[in-house]
């Protein structure tokens, strides 16, 4: 699979970054996985740097209304883009369509990313 997930539970945090080309498919897939676990309030880094996911606008609005579907969707934490600058549309346009549902924000520095990620999630601990 094209897109590494991995979870810090001390942390609160998710990290996926994506290698070489993820499908829409693929993406939906690692939601699937990561909804199954339950910890949809941890911060959620996503580096695409390394990675391109050709996905047009109608799919990526499917994935975001998948995403707001799940029952637990009203806690999801902070989630940060980390965009290659020359190809950050996709990661923008996402931004854009979940902004009023969590705090959404584009970075080229993953430092900058895991720092607002770290300050916008909830650090309370699991009940």
């Amino acid at each position: 699979m094209p897109i590494h997930l991995d979870i810090s539970d001390l942390d609160r945090l998710v990290i996926a970054v994506v290698l070489g080309e993820a499908t829409a498919d693929d993406i939906v897939e690692v939601a699937r996985e990561f909804l199954k676990t339950g910890r949809q309030a941890y911060g959620k880094i996503i580096d695409t740097t390394a990675g391109t996911s050709p996905i047009d606008e109608n799919r990526m609005a499917a994935i975001a209304a998948f995403m707001r579907a799940d029952p637990k969707a009203g806690s999801r934490g902070p989630l940060a883009f980390v965009v290659d600058p020359k190809r950050g549309e996709q990661a923008q346009k996402f931004a854009e369509l979940t902004s009023e549902e969590r705090p959404v924000k584009v970075f080229n520095s993953l430092r900058e990313a895991r720092k607002w990620v770290r300050e916008n999630t909830n650090m309370e601990p699991k009940s």
